[in-house]
């Protein structure tokens, strides 16, 4: 699934499509985030461009319309052209639908105005301007390209205007009567349907190429997950062996100084053979949540290296950082206080051993060989009666935390 500022954009809502070339509002929403500004240029520019040609009539209507044209270049230059350019300053300030409407509302205006200087005109000629509200409605269905919906309701409003001028003209020969608004409806209709035939295009692409993208947005989805997956310990939700090895490969061959800390659950066989694997594999959860918290906001990594075994690597930690984050380690897994009734060393609770190998800075060191030695830290550890953290020899004398 997909989030856009509307809703859920989801792979079932790409085949919807109305007969008037609707999306689904959390369709459109994505489509207005993608399509939106590149649609905001053509507007403004279209704009413009068309308000060039508009007013190229006033220079005919000087030859058509003379008995009118103080009325013509007022009506084009001092009320559709404002209006027009307020228009084109209005589409990026204003939320997408009422951008659609505003562009209608212009276009019908534009329509509007030649009509009716064909109505008021007396002149001779003043017949042949009809023509130029079918030109402003083949500009608006075809250039500004309205959506669909408008075309339809724009081309309605400016056949009707046509229709009602020519049925009720003074003086034009009855002949034109029904001729002019029959050319007329013969050009709103050749260029409503080809504007219907563009916005099909349009959407019917749009929607396949966005049933795509939720199709590689949710094979990358499946892919994170399983790549989190096959990094996480099902058990514990730490970072498993696969995840530890990759981490530390890198670490390792930084110049910066890193700790290496080897952890084992104390008598933890007793533990499971007393109470039971479900029980185990609760005090596993318990004991590795504490170490993803013990981690958190440093950098370091807690990951279960297998069985009872965890394994914390930090960086940017020395000898005195290490040894204090190990003592905190054994004190915090003591004071969860996890009852252990199968230790016969008079401790009741589950403990932690820790072993400590460290890697200075800018050292080269093998992570076999750091895991050698946290790992023979850890021996001593237990050697030297559990519950406690070591330092690996060559580091700094072993120290005992309780």
């Amino acid at each position: 699934m997909v989030l856009v500022a509307a809703g859920r954009t989801e792979p079932g809502m790409t085949d919807r499509l109305d007969w008037l070339l609707r999306f689904d509002p959390c369709v459109e929403a994505r489509h207005e985030a993608e399509h939106g500004p590149e649609r905001v240029a053509g507007l403004r520019q279209l704009i413009l461009v068309g308000l060039i040609f508009y007013n190229i009539y006033n220079f005919t209507s000087a030859a058509l319309m003379p008995d009118i044209l103080d009325l013509s270049v007022a009506a084009r230059l001092l009320v559709v052209t404002p209006l027009s350019l307020g228009v084109a300053w209005l589409v990026s300030r204003v939320a997408p639908a009422t951008r659609e409407i505003l562009v209608l509302g212009g276009m019908i205006g534009a329509v509007a105005a030649p009509i009716l200087l064909f109505w008021l005109t007396t002149a001779p000629l003043g017949t042949y301007t009809y023509g130029e509200a079918v030109l402003v409605v083949v500009y608006g269905n075809l250039l500004l390209a309205l959506r669909f919906r408008h075309a339809l309701a724009f081309t309605a409003a400016a056949f009707l205007f046509a229709a009602l001028a020519a049925g009720t003209k003074p003086g034009l020969d009855p002949a034109l009567r029904m001729a002019l608004p029959l050319q007329f409806a013969t050009g709103c209709a050749f260029s409503l349907y080809a504007n219907y035939r563009m916005e099909t295009l349009r959407c019917r692409e749009y929607l396949r190429t966005l049933a795509a993208q939720l199709a590689s947005e949710a094979a990358d989805a499946a892919r994170r997950r399983y790549q989190g997956l096959s990094h996480t310990d099902a058990l514990t939700g730490l970072p498993n062996r696969r995840r530890l090895d990759e981490v530390a490969e890198s670490w390792f061959s930084e110049e910066r100084p890193v700790a290496l800390l080897m952890i084992d659950l104390d008598h933890f066989k007793l533990f499971n053979d007393t109470l039971g694997h479900p029980e185990g594999d609760a005090c596993l959860r318990a004991v590795a949540g504490l170490f993803a918290t013990s981690v958190a906001g440093a950098e370091g990594l807690a990951a279960r290296f297998g069985g009872e075994e965890f394994t914390v690597i930090l960086r940017e930690a020395g000898t005195l950082e290490a040894a204090r984050f190990a003592a905190a380690l054994v004190r915090a897994v003591e004071s969860l206080g996890i009852v252990h009734p199968g230790r016969s060393d008079g401790v009741g609770v589950v403990t932690i051993s820790v072993g400590i190998a460290l890697k200075p800075a800018g050292a080269a060191r093998s992570r076999d060989a750091l895991f050698a030695e946290a790992d023979q830290a850890l021996y001593q550890a237990k050697h030297r009666g559990r519950n406690r953290y070591a330092l690996a020899e060559g580091v700094g004398s072993a120290a005992l935390v309780r």
